[in-house]
């Protein structure tokens, strides 16, 4: 049997799909080069499906042998297009493994994985932890192990709702772009399925709200996926009135067409389903727009629409749409160039608050900072950032409000009180989510059929359901506002544990992983990493100087460990984090630091910059969680700690 350091440097030279030396395999498992030689021996010893090919000149490489164990095979040019989509890092894996046990086997024989991912045992075990961390939040949903399979088990229901919620996670602000939403579905065309939906509803002159759109192709997608793999959802209660419904004609003579097309059985239950998610739930700006800077006269209607087209740019957050914003910097801006012009110096009182708690906020401040820089050729005060950042969280607070958590209210008193109720619970917390239906008790398949976040009841209830379920008073007491606040954080956390998971999860790669890396200066660190990144391809020559004049506007360091440098408008040909851990802490700015992480984004990855930032404000705030994170380990053990 293969020890840990045998398995690593299989998967090592598996992950490399290519040659790789034995000095760089030494570097990157701390061992001698005698001792490379002893591991390939004791690996191609065993009768694994995978071996190791030697070359005196080019290294090793990992081989693929044929079942009968004699002779070997290249994992070359003949199996590319085979294995063109294995994914090649663990978040990636974690999704590949739940996608198959959703819609293409009931179980998965770990051995046969390990050949098929070119993996060790060891990693196939850290990625079922992985999974297991991800659907805790699903009540019922387990990751089951029978030996040498595992299988995911749980309600259809909860099963769709956290195939859902992956989707979401993974296309995010792209939501509306079908394009890239269709790669997600592999067994048919969503926009050819998008198009017939369409054809349907022009046929029956019923407009959906645009907001609505994409959820309900999502829906159809998911469902028209689990059909396919002979899952079907029952609808456990007659809704009557439902079949007399025109939503109810849509969605039977959408199925209808959609089952001719892909040639695939429908039952009355998922259009039952489809017909409710398509009925849904049934200041004047007195400043100029000109001020005088020198002999220019600045339009600063025009400074603010540049800001927002700058911010949606870099970090692909569109806030053109929100006046309330657009009136604040624009006022901001009017008194930015009063000040400029007198000389005038704003107080630094919350500048570094704003930094740590804040840090994406704070990063589109130093934009549009940049932004005014550039348009008004004068230098702008870094004091000015914060202040922009707060214009900027402020919207940022309303363009979330969108993605409200939906609540159902039970209640079994009269209309007063379940009035009074509503109203002051709303008035609590109506920034974070709103009240989709209101009944007298608790019934099982309306409850399915709305589909709520959470659950808010002034009686006890027992049910199985994956929904948070909060007791309140109905005079809404301070222990009622805990409760409810203490639910809507949860669900918070949730939802970032798979943003997380779908995204920078599978960013860290073992090629950009940098053991005890030895440099003086910031400078030096950034050079370094930027130039392995550049020599691979990642990277033009044109990123390592935005990188550097980012830093230059402001240290990248937060708290005593942590430092997160990134370029401003330059993009990678993929998106990647380089990590280095320093061989002795370093002065960066104002801290000590002993991890850098340089975050490469390619330009269709903006929303990874927001999920990215998340996660570092989360990790400052933890300070057990922060050491551990810095703390010496392999690759797969800092894989591991960024995905807890």
């Amino acid at each position: 049997m293969l020890n840990e350091r045998q398995e690593r440097l299989l998967e090592l030279l598996a992950e490399e799909d290519g040659w790789m030396t034995s000095r760089k395999l030494a570097q990157l498992l701390k061992v001698t080069d005698r001792t490379i030689r002893s591991d390939v021996d004791a690996v191609n010893k065993q009768q694994g499906r995978i071996g190791i090919e030697s070359n005196v000149r080019k290294g090793y490489r990992a081989v693929k042998r044929q079942e009968e164990g004699t002779a070997s095979l290249e994992v070359s040019a003949s199996d590319t297009s085979r294995t063109a989509d294995i994914p090649q890092t663990p978040g990636a894996r974690c999704i590949y493994m739940i996608q198959r046990l959703l819609f293409e086997n009931r179980e998965l024989n770990l051995t046969r994985l390990q050949s098929q991912l070119y993996v060790s045992e060891y990693s196939i075990h850290n990625d079922i932890k992985r999974i297991r961390k991800m659907i805790e939040p699903y009540t019922g949903l387990k990751l089951v192990r029978n030996l040498e399979c595992i299988s995911l088990i749980g309600d259809e229901h909860v099963k769709r709702k956290f195939y859902r919620d992956l989707l979401v996670a993974e296309v995010q602000e792209n939501f509306l772009n079908l394009n890239r939403l269709a790669h997600l579905y592999k067994n048919f065309d969503l926009i050819e399925v998008k198009d017939i939906f369409v054809r349907v509803l022009e046929e029956y002159d019923y407009s959906i709200h645009e907001s609505m759109f994409p959820m309900l192709i999502v829906h159809a997608g998911t469902s028209i996926e689990r059909i396919s793999a002979c899952h079907y959802v029952q609808m456990e209660e007659a809704y009557p009135g439902l079949e007399e419904t025109i939503e109810y004609q849509i969605a039977g003579e959408f199925f209808d067409r959609i089952a001719k097309r892909l040639h695939i059985q429908v039952k009355e239950g998922e259009v039952g389903m489809f017909a409710l998610v398509i009925m849904g739930r049934r200041a004047s700006n007195y400043a100029s727009d000109h001020i005088k800077l020198g002999e220019r006269w600045l339009n600063t209607k025009r400074l603010v629409d540049g800001s927002l087209v700058r911010i949606k740019d870099v970090f692909g957050v569109d806030y053109r749409d929100d006046e309330d914003l657009m009136a604040g910097l624009k006022m901001h801006i009017h008194s930015l160039i009063e000040r400029a012009r007198t000389q005038m110096v704003l107080e630094d009182i919350f500048l570094d608050e704003i930094k740590q708690n804040y840090p994406l906020v704070f990063e589109m401040g130093l934009c549009i900072t940049g932004y005014l820089e550039e348009e008004l050729g004068i230098a702008v005060a870094d004091m000015e950032s914060g202040f922009l950042a707060l214009h900027l969280g402020a919207a940022s607070e309303r363009l979330n409000s969108v993605r409200k958590y939906r609540a159902m209210m039970i209640m079994p008193y009269n209309q007063t009180f379940f009035d009074m109720c509503e109203k002051r619970i709303m008035e609590m917390f109506r920034e974070r989510m709103e009240v989709v239906k209101r009944c007298s008790y608790f019934e099982e398949a309306e409850v399915n059929r709305t589909a709520p976040d959470l659950i808010l009841t002034t009686t006890p209830i027992d049910h199985a359901l994956n929904i948070l379920t909060v007791p309140v008073s109905v005079f809404v007491d301070p222990e009622t506002e805990a409760r409810i606040l203490e639910a809507l954080n949860k669900l918070d956390k949730n939802r970032f544990r798979l943003e997380f998971a779908s995204h920078i999860g599978h960013l860290v790669r073992r090629e950009h992983y940098h053991n005890s890396l030895t440099c003086q200066t910031p400078q030096e660190v950034i050079r370094h990493l930027c130039s392995k990144l550049e020599q691979e391809g990642v990277v033009d020559n044109k990123f390592l100087d935005s990188v550097l004049e980012r830093e230059r506007m402001s240290p990248t360091s937060f708290a005593n460990a942590l430092a997160i440098p990134h370029a401003l408008r330059a993009y990678a040909s993929r998106s990647t984090i380089a990590v280095a851990r320093l061989s002795q802490p370093m002065r960066w700015g104002g801290f000590d630091v002993r991890l850098v992480m340089l975050f490469a984004i390619n330009e269709s990855d903006q929303r990874m910059i927001k999920i990215f930032f998340d996660w570092v404000s989360n990790i400052i705030t933890s300070p057990a969680q922060l050491e551990r994170l810095t703390q010496p380990c392999t690759y797969e053990e800092f894989v591991e700690r960024i995905m807890e």
